[in-house]
């Protein structure tokens, strides 16, 4: 028997990490002010940590859009893979072409991630495992990171591309 609401619960797990930072945050504060020496040093410098911490986890949280949607993410060794119930399949991270934020003929939002010699993916953005795709994002050159989470909260209704990279000619 739980003593939270489903929704609580939800929204809990989904900020669960901004709230370890920011109790690490607190305890460096914490020492940084009623203690002295080395101790109040390493409380100001957990502090700092805790701090860039909470920034970070607050830009992950905004990206967890929820939970239920069909099939499974992983990010393995520069590879994202998709198992959907009907559909799936795997491309290579430097291979990335385009990734783009679009609208299923359902009304949910998904990841469309094209690659150079590979079947793109079309991945729910509530997919389970889709939270890792924001590290892989956060390293493509020139995302606005901003951006995307702000499609992400107000989507359009048009497909929004996210992210464009020049593709490689052979000659």
């Amino acid at each position: 028997m739980s003593f939270l609401r489903p929704e609580a619960a939800t929204q809990l797990n989904r900020w669960r990490e901004a709230l370890v930072a920011l109790a690490l945050s607190l305890l460096g504060l914490y020492w940084a002010l009623t203690s002295f020496g080395l101790l109040q040093w390493l409380g100001y410098f957990i502090a700092a940590l805790g701090a860039f911490w909470v920034f970070l986890a607050v830009r992950r949280a905004r990206f967890r859009v929820g939970m239920g949607g069909a099939g499974i993410v992983e990010v393995d060794e520069g590879r994202i893979s998709y198992f959907g119930p009907m559909v799936g399949g795997s491309l290579a991270v430097p291979g990335l072409v385009a990734v783009r934020l679009i609208r299923r003929d359902d009304g949910g939002l998904a990841w469309f991630l094209l690659a150079q010699d590979t079947t793109p993916l079309n991945i729910p953005v509530n997919a389970e495992g889709a939270e890792a795709l924001y590290d892989v994002f956060a390293t493509l050159p020139g995302l606005n990171m901003q951006a995307l989470l702000k499609a992400l909260k107000h989507p359009p209704s048009e497909d929004v591309l996210v992210w464009h990279s020049e593709m490689r000619r052979l000659h």
